[in-house]
This record gives structure tokens, sequence and C-alpha cells, in this order.
């Protein structure tokens, strides 16, 4: 196996993508300082699964990736690729795969990825792959500088780590690691084991007494069940017989009342009928006096109208004489108006079709013009505007041939001025030369203004990194306090929640507390009812135990009544603390313990309480003790003859007797939420006020950023503004230098040159122009050719053209003179139109108005006979009106007799209801007892009332039944407390005490396997360390003389614990007395760790071997012994070495030079020198 590649991509600083390949045996990388060769080191050192920034000289792991330079940017990742030709198998694991791939990437953000062959891993996966391989992470694989000092100058047990790695026996360390880790929790296990069945052994000699109770109390409760039954079933059936009586006199009751109910319909019937005809009688008088008033309306109406007809007949009369004469004076004029509008629209029919005549004339008539368009004149003209351009060209053409036999004639002054224009091109290049300069230096001046702002730019940024980062402290210390404060209101919800509930409590307290208000009397419990200091908390709970659930109540009575209660409901049990009957207790002897070390104070003494309850809170913490710790506890409990209960502070436990409890509780307690509730207010209370001032605080933070984005976002556009100046500034420059190059080449240019050149131009172009000539002479006369053939052709063309133009204007002509009257006549035709409509509306209103009014007097003699027919009717009305009165005053006088005859039924009706609800109600209140007396019998018995008479045996006397029955409750009450549960819990912490002595036994032989595993490994390493050390000293006896050219040297271990002992090197140099390596010098103190370095790769082969500058101290005959000395190895070793010494390049077989060629950035250049010798 050896390293074939390395690609590096954005590690430190490669930022471009680098590929590294290694051939065998040995390869230098050399390079001035700081050109980065030992980053290719820890390139290896890092893909290799290093986890140290500091030894990649880093302070963080980011600090890896490329950070970029002036001109490049800063990289976001590192990822360095190693490739292991794996051919011969060297790594295990790995026999299927010829070659392996190991990837490592860094994010900026921190994240990271492994890949191995592609494949995603993790770390451990690298440290295991390597592991007693020679590439482990303590081996001699890369060796820096560094490395080299620690070789001696590390203590002989910190060196036992190269020849444990040389060994390969870390994987039986790191197996031995695991085991003693195991062995530890197997003996964790044991001890917490031991104490279950110490505690389990305690329970089960109570739990025999309570089983036992519980047993007697399941017979008695097996009688009393039975008798129970019976006197159930004897009440059961006395109610139903008293229930089924009460219905019989209820069922007469109802009786009575139905037929007292008939009565009443028949007596509802006959004053519905009243009421039905008095209603009619109602409606009948509300007809009339509605008729009443519309015949009087109309009576009035007639009236008006009889007078209003004789009004209108005499008006009527004298204006028809007057609208005749109008009428007549209209016809006329109607049939004036008719006349005028058919002579227009005749008028207008005829100039219609004259248009339409003269638009098809036009028509025929410009088809034809256009046929004639290209008269003889009009060739003519063409031929004459051809004829007059080419004798103007001819004449400019002649004139530009003089002009240039001028200018040819006129070459020899340009020449004398070509000499004043240079002299000319000479003041203006100096002048540009100064304008340049000028220019170059002002752009200096921008240039160091640009640096001064960068710098500015970048320790504002720095500054604004720094305050970024207290801005987000700051916030992670808000949102600290806030999540401080959000725990806190949670809990004191759930405490409020459990409070409210009381779901802390067990049953019975519960139901009993829930129910406080209906059994009178109840305090509240023990836990609710006191305060005290919060460090105690574990000791007052250790010290009430089930205590802290104890009811307090005002008298006895209470108490029982809520025992009655619990019992009756079958809700459990609780222990009650009636202040009328309990007792405080005293502690005696509290001046001789008050002075001991560690004590703290009664129980009772480190609570608050009303006074009334000190006798039943002292019965509870009288007498116990509190003690800081569990060793000042047994002073004192030895000191009171173990006769007093103590209890330290994180809950140890001392009993009267001497026995000891303790451990540890659940977390989260919720015994005393009272207590903890006003601790929590007040945590919330001091939680808000921090966030309050955190808040500030991040304002505070986040404002001074603000200011510093705004001095940086400043400093921006003030760079932005010198950037634009930079850039027209260089534009400028390189116009000027532009200008000043084209003066510099015209004033270069020979001006004889420039006159030869413009005289053989001319000369050509002025015989071009004499051809141009010549065809414009031959293109005249063809002109002149044509214009005689058109003139003698032209009479007979004119004379038609002149005809049909002249048809033409004629025809437009009257073809306006048409469209003009046709636009008046249309014009009259629409005035007419309007008038003879108007005129015809007022001849149709005056005809109306004509026709006279026919007063016909039949009309008024019918309106005559309806008024007269009217007054009959309201007359019929009146006396109709008078009749209906009477009636219903009679009606009126029935109903109040029948009024009468209701108050008898009403009476009678409220005496039966009366016994009515005297029934009903002593049926509730038997079928209440009967519901109480079922519901008894189904939760003690569980099955209905027919199940009971079928199985329950008959009581004779049921008032002896029910004495027998409290005598039996008596003897139950008499056993006291009984736990049901303690048959199934003894069998229970039986079965458990004795499941875990089995685990006991299981836990000690695997904790005797363990042992003996770790004794089997110890004997393998100590096995291959001894092999492995005493093969490394014989070679490093061989490797030092070699290396020294003489003397000697040993290697001893520093005791003759093969496991632990540290490694001493002792070496004599060539006549030199034998030293330890303190007193020797740098150089030999190197040549000795290389000469142990070799000793070991003699001894344990490695694939290849990376070697950063280590021969640095040797001068430089050692190091061409150093470079020597590696070629002794075969091709098996791969040496990679980083170097500047000649001695070692000159022992390379290929080389790579690192350079930067540009600041920050490492560049590799290869060179095989074998090859390049050859």
């Amino acid at each position: 196996m050896y390293l074939k590649k390395m690609e590096i991509v954005g590690f430190k600083s490669f930022a471009d993508k680098t590929k590294v390949e290694f051939d065998k045996g040995i390869t230098a990388v050399v390079g001035p300082n700081g050109s980065g060769k030992s980053n290719i080191v820890e390139a290896l050192r890092w893909v290799l699964g290093e986890q140290s920034a500091k030894a990649l000289r880093g302070g963080k792991m980011p600090d890896v990736i490329f950070a970029g330079t002036e001109k490049r940017r800063a990289f976001n990742y590192a990822e360095v690729i190693a490739y292991f030709d794996n051919s011969d198998h060297y790594l295990q694991g790995q026999d299927e795969n010829e070659e392996v791939v190991i990837t490592r990437r860094l994010y900026r953000n921190g994240d990271s990825e492994f890949l191995m062959n592609g494949r995603k891993c993790r770390l451990r996966d690298i440290h295991d792959l390597f592991t007693d391989t020679g590439l482990g992470r303590d081996s001699l694989s890369i060796i820096s500088q560094g490395r080299i000092e620690s070789v001696f100058n590390s203590k002989p047990e910190e060196r036992r780590a190269i020849f444990e790695e040389a060994a390969g026996v870390l994987k039986y360390k790191n197996r031995r690691n695991e085991t003693e880790s195991k062995l530890n929790s197997t003996q964790d296990n044991l001890d917490r084991l031991e104490d279950i069945i110490f505690e389990l052994n305690s329970q089960l000699v109570p739990l025999q007494s309570q089983r036992d109770t519980a047993l007697r109390f399941q017979e008695l409760e097996a009688e009393r069940s039975d008798l129970s039954l019976s006197v159930l079933v004897g009440q059961l059936e006395s109610k139903k017989a008293k229930y089924d009586q009460t219905e019989l006199d209820l069922a007469q009751v109802a009786q009575e009342l139905a037929s007292l109910s008939t009565r009443k319909k028949v007596y509802d019937e006959q004053v519905s009928q009243l009421r039905t005809e008095r209603q009619k009688v109602e409606a009948e008088q509300e007809k009339l006096q509605a008729d009443q008033l519309n015949f009087s309306n109309l009576k009035s109406d007639l009236t008006r109208k009889i007078e209003l007809f004789d009004v209108q007949k005499d008006s009527s009369e004298k204006s028809a004489a007057e609208r005749e004469e109008r009428l007549e004076n209209l016809k006329s004029r109607l049939e004036i108006t008719q006349q005028n509008l058919t002579e227009v629209q005749k008028r207008s029919e005829l100039l219609l079709t004259e248009k339409n005549d003269l638009d098809k004339l036009l028509t025929e008539l410009s088809a034809d013009l256009a046929t004639l368009s290209e008269t003889p004149e009009v060739v003519m003209e063409r031929l004459r505007d051809e004829f007059v351009q080419l004798v103007e060209e001819e004449a400019q053409i002649s004139n530009e041939i003089v002009r240039n036999k001028a200018e040819i004639t006129d070459l020899s002054r340009r020449q004398s001025e070509q000499d004043e224009s240079v002299r000319e091109n000479l003041t203006k290049f100096e002048k540009i030369s100064q304008d340049l300069s000028e220019a170059q230096e002002n752009l200096n001046t921008v240039k160091k203004e640009i640096e001064t702002l960068l710098a500015k730019f970048e320790e504002g940024n720095q500054a604004e990194k720094k305050q970024a980062e207290l801005e987000r402290l700051a916030q992670n210390k808000m949102y600290d306090y806030l999540q401080e404060l959000n725990q806190h209101k949670a809990r004191l919800t759930s405490l409020q929640n459990i409070r409210e509930s009381h779901s802390n409590l067990f049953a019975g307290v519960r139901a009993v507390m829930q129910n406080a208000s209906q059994i009178g009397g109840v305090i509240g419990v023990v836990s609710d009812l006191l305060t005290f200091d919060p460090k105690y908390t574990t000791a007052i709970d250790i010290a009430l135990g089930g205590g802290s659930q104890n009811v307090v109540t005002e008298d006895e009575n209470a108490a029982k009544r809520a025992i009655a209660f619990l019992r009756e409901k079958r809700l459990g049990r609780a222990t009650f603390l009636p202040l009328t009957t309990i007792k405080g207790r005293d502690f005696n002897g509290l001046n001789r313990i008050q002075n001991m070390t560690g004590f703290v104070d009664l129980a009772i003494n480190l609570v608050s309480f009303e006074s009334r309850l000190h006798k039943a809170m002292s019965s509870l913490l009288g007498t116990t003790v509190i003690v800081d710790s569990g060793e000042n506890a047994t002073a004192i409990a030895r000191a009171m003859n173990y006769n007093v209960r103590i209890v330290t502070l994180d809950g140890t436990q001392i009993n009267p007797g001497g026995s000891y409890a303790g451990g540890a509780g659940k977390r989260n307690s919720t015994t005393f939420t009272s207590v903890e509730i006003s601790n929590l207010e007040k945590q919330i209370k001091l939680s808000e006020e921090q966030l309050k001032i955190s808040e500030k605080e991040v304002q505070k933070a986040q404002s001074a950023r603000q200011e510093l984005l705004k001095e940086i976002e400043l400093l921006k556009t003030q760079g932005e503004e010198k950037r634009f100046v930079e850039q027209s500034l260089n534009l400028k420059i390189e116009q000027l230098t532009e200008q000043k190059v084209a003066l510099e080449q015209l004033t270069n240019l020979s001006a004889n040159q420039e006159a030869t050149g413009n005289l053989l131009e001319l000369t050509k172009e002025n015989e071009h122009k004499v051809e141009v000539l010549a065809k414009i002479t031959e293109r005249k006369a063809e002109i002149e050719k044509q214009l005689e053939e058109v003139k003698t052709n032209s009479q007979a063309h004119k004379a038609l053209q002149s005809e049909k133009t002249s048809a033409l204007n004629q025809a437009q002509l009257r073809q306006s003179e048409v469209a003009s009257e046709l636009k008046f006549t249309k014009a009259d035709e629409k005035r007419l139109l309007t008038d003879l409509s108007a005129l015809t509306e007022e001849k149709n209103q005056l005809t109306a108005l004509l026709n006279p009014v026919q007063f016909d007097e039949t009309e008024r003699n019918n309106f005559s006979k309806q008024l007269t027919e009217v007054e009959e009717r309201l007359s019929q009305i009146n006396v109709r009106m008078v009749s209906l009165k009477f009636e219903r005053e009679d009606l009126a006088a029935q109903m109040e007799d029948l009024e009468h005859h209701n108050q008898d039924f009403i009476q009678q009706t409220q005496e039966l209801n009366t016994k009515k609800t005297r029934y009903e109600m002593q049926l509730e209140q038997i079928e209440g007892q009967l519901m109480t007396l079922q519901e008894t019998l189904n939760s003690e018995h569980q099955i209905s009332f027919e199940e009971a008479q079928a199985t329950a045996k008959i009581v004779d006397d049921l008032a002896e039944a029910e004495q027998k029955l409290k005598n039996l409750e008596r003897q139950i009450k008499a056993l006291g407390p009984i736990n049901l549960d303690a048959i199934a819990q003894f069998d229970e912490v039986n079965e458990r005490f004795t499941f875990l002595s089995s685990q006991k036994d299981d836990l000690l032989e695997a904790k005797n396997l363990l042992l003996s595993t770790i004794d089997d490994m110890n004997d393998e390493v100590k096995i291959r360390f001894k092999t492995s050390f005493d093969a490394i000293r014989e070679s490093f006896k061989t490797t030092f003389a070699q290396m020294f050219v003489g003397g000697l040297a040993d290697l001893e271990l520093t005791s003759d614990n093969l496991l632990e002992a540290g490694v001493e090197i002792k070496v004599q140099p060539p006549g030199k007395k034998l030293s330890s390596l303190n007193l020797m010098s740098g150089g030999e103190k190197a040549l000795t760790a290389l000469a142990l370095i070799f000793a070991i790769l003699r001894v344990r082969t490695v694939p290849f071997v990376v070697l950063d500058e280590v021969e640095a101290a040797l001068d430089e005959a050692n190091v061409k012994r150093f470079g020597d000395y590696m070629n002794h190895f075969d091709n098996s070793n791969q040496f990679i070495v980083v170097t500047h010494r000649r001695g070692t390049m000159a022992a390379a077989g290929s080389m790579y030079g690192v350079t930067m060629a540009d600041a920050g950035v490492s560049k590799m250049i290869s060179v095989k020198l074998d090859s390049a010798i050859n």
C-alpha cells in the first residue's frame, strides 16, 4: 500500500484545485518560506481525521478554509481527497477495493462531511480504518519538526505512545477501555440492584401483616355483602308496595279531573259560540260603518259633478266660433306647404340622376387621358433633362481636371508648408506630455486615497463583525432569559392546573378536596398550608412523607363527615388532622445537639403556617431534626443513641432505631405546589426584568451595529466615487497616450514622400476623368438624334389630348354645379317636412277643440238619480246599526252569566290539582328512595333487582337484619386501614425479590467474566509491546551507530509494569560519554530522534512516511547522511519530505516545487529527477 495522490481545493493557501501525485521512494516538496509547503502535510493530516485546529496551526477548524486575498474571493468550503493504492489489501475491511479514497469537506458554517470510497461515513470509521496500521493519530507516519522535538522533550510515559502504535496494541487498549467501561456500568447496576433488594426485603415484613388483615377483611366483607343484599331487597320491596298504593290514589284524582274537564268543555263550547256570535255582530258593525263612510263620500262627489256640469255648459258655447276661423287659415297654409314639398322632391331626383351620369363620364375621360399621359413633349422634356445633366457633368469633370493640374503644380508649395506643420505638432506633443504627467500624478494620489479607504473599510468590517458577535451574544442571552421565562410560566401554569384539579393528591384526598364545600369544615392539605425556603424542599418533603397529604379539618365532626363521604362513594381513604383532637409533639434534647456540626434546626422551625395549625404541624414535624449532610447526621444520631428521626438536606433519612433510607427521588415533585407557585411567581418577575434589560442591550447592540453599517456604507460610497475618478483618470491617460503616439507618427512622416504620393494619385485620377468625358460626348450625340424623331410625330397626339382634356374640364364644372344645387334642394326638403309636421299637429289640436262639447242632460239626470239612491242606502244603514247595537248588548249579558259558572270550575280544578301534586311528590320521593336503593344495589353488588330477588336470602325481620348489618360494619371498621393491594403487592414484591436476587447472581458472573477478559487483553498487550520494544531496541542500536557513524544507544523501560512503563532513551555519540538527551546539542537530538524513527520503521513498516522539515536542525553532513539513509529503504517504503535542504533534495526521486505567483495562493510545479537526469 502507498499514497498515490492527493486533490486539494480551498484548503489554506490552495485556492485552485491542486492535484499532487506521489511515486514510491522519496518525493521532496520544496519552496521558499511561506509558500505553503507545510499546508500539503497538514492537508494529509486533516483528511486522515485530525480534529485539533491547533495541530493545523489554526484557532478554529474553519480557519483551514481559503480566506481570500486582495484579488481572490474567500472560499466557502475546503476539500481534500487522498487516494491510496490498496492492491496488497493492507487496509482491513477493504479487501475488495484495489484503491481506497478518503474525502473530507468542511464548510464555513461548520458543517463537515467524510466519505470513504464516495460513500458518507463517520470520522470514527476513518480512525478505525487506520488503527494499528501505522497510520493512526499517534503514529510516526506524519512527522513534523515539532514532533521530532517531542520525541526527546516528552516524558517517558508520553513517549510510550509511539511504541504502542508501532506494536499494534492500540486496538487492544481501546477494547480494554470499553470493557472497563462495561465493568464500571455492571458494578453500578450491581450496586443499584443490592439497594433495591435491601429495600424490597424491608417491605416484605409489613406487607405480610397487611396481607393477613386484608384477607380477614375479605371474609367479613363477603358476609356483609350477602346480608346487605338481603336488606336492600327487603327495603326495595317495601318501597315498591308503597309506590303502587300512591299510584292508585293518583289515578283516582286523575279520573275526577277528567270528568270535570268534560263538563268544562261543554261550558267552553257555549262560551265559544256566544263569542263567535258577538264577533259576527262586531264584524257587521264595522262593515256598515265603512259602507256609511263610502256612501257619504259618494253623495258629496255626485253633488260636485252636477254643479260642474252646469258651469261647463255655460262656458263652452262662447269659444266655438273663434276656433273655427283659425282652423280655416291652417288648412290653407298646409296646402301650399305640401305643393312646395312635392316640387322640391322631384327636383332632387333629377339632380341625383344627373350626378350619377357625370360620375360615369368623368371616370371614362380620366382613363383616356391616362393612356395619353406619355406625350411627345414629356419624352422630349425627359431627353432634354438628360442632355442638360450630361452637359453639367462634362463641365464639372473638365473643371476637376483643371484643378488637379493646378494642385500638381502646387505640390512644391505644400512641401514647404509641411515643415511648418511638423513644428506645430511638436508644440502639441510637449503640451500633451505635460498633461499626461499631471494625470499620472493625480492617478497615484487617488490610488493612495483608495488604499486608505480600503483599510478603513476593512477596519469597519472587522468592527462590524465584532459588534455583530456582541449582538448575537446579547440575543442569545435574551433568548436564554426568554426560554427561562417560558419554562417558568409553563411550570406555573402546570402547577396551577394541578392545584385546581388536585391531581397531585391520592384519590381519597383528591375527592375530599374537590367536595370540601359540600363536606364542610375542611381547612386544606398539609402541603398547601406550609411555606418555607426552597432550599429545604427535599428535606421537608422527606420529613413529612405521606403526611404531606393529610387533611386538616376544623374538628372531628368534619373528619367524620369526610370519612363517611369517602366510604359512601367508595372513593378511597385519607388521613385527617382535626384541630380539636390532634396533639402536638415536642422534641426533648434540643440543647444536646443544637451546637453540633451540621445541625440546621427542627423541621417545625423551618416552615411557616397559621398559628392555629401549630399542633397539627408539630404532630408531623415537631420531632424531626434537619441536618446538612449524611456524615453529620450520623454523628448527631449517634449522640442521641439513635432515638431521634433525622433528615438531611439531600433527603437521606435516619429513623429511630438506626435504620437508614435514601436515594434519588423524582425530579419536579408536585408535593408543595403552593410553595413552588409562590417561588415561580417571584422568579417570573425577576426573569421579566432581566428580559427587559437584555432586550435593551440587544437594541443598543443593534443600534451600534447599524451605525457601523452606515459608516461602512459611507466608506463604500466614497470608495466607489474614488474608483470613478480613478477610471476617469485612466481613460484620460489612455486618450492622451493615443494622441501622443499619433503626433509622434505625424512628426516622423516624410513630407517629400507625402508629396510624391499625392502627385501619382492626382495623375491617375486625371487619366480616368478624360475617359469619362469621351463617354459623355457619345451619349449627347444619341440624345440629339432621338429628339428629332419625337418632333416629327407630335402634332396628331397633341390634338387628341387637347380634345379629351376640354371634355374632362366641362364635366368636372357641371358636376360641381349639380352637387351644390342638390345640397340646397335637400335642405329645402328637410325644412318643408318640418313645417308640414308642425302645421298638421296644430290642425289636429284645433280640430279636437273645434268639436263642441255635447252637454247631454241625460248624464246630469243620471247623477241626480244616483244621488237619490245613495241617500236611501244611507238611511237603511243607520237603521241596521241601531239593531246591531241591541244584539251586542244581549250577547254580553249571556257571557257574564256563563263567567259565574266558570269560577266554580276553576275552584274545583284547583282542589283536585293540589291533591294530584301531593301524590306526585310522594311518588317522586319514593322513586328517589327506590333509585338510591337501586344505585346502592348496583354499586355494591353490580346486579339488577330481579337478579337480587332471585339470589338474596329472604329476611323475616327487616329491622333485625339491619342491626346485624351495622354490627358487621363495626367489625370491619375495627380492622383499621385496609390495604387490599397488599395481597397482590406481597406476591409482587416477593416475586420481584426472588427475580432480582437471581439477576444479582447473573451480574456477579458477568463481572467476573469482564475481569477475566481484561486480564487476557492485558496479557496480549504485554506480549506484543515487549516483543515490539525489544525489536525496536536492537534496531535503534544499529540505526544510531549508522546515523552517527559510531557511538552507542539504548532504550530502557522506566518500570517492570509493561502496561504503563515509560521509555527512556540512552545515547553516547562517538567520542562522548553516555548522557541523557537533555545534555545533547539540537542537531544531536534531532539526529537521535530520526535514528529512533528509522529504527521503528525498520521494525514496523508503514505504507508511507511524511517528514516536514525534520532535518532543519542538522548540519549539511548529517543532512546528507539523513538523505542517504532514507535511500537504504526499499520501494516498500514511501517517503514524502518537505524540505529546503540540498542534501535531502539530492536523495529524492521526484520533486514538487511550491510557489506563490499570486500573493496568498500556492501553486505546484513537479519534476521527476531520475527522468530529468537520464
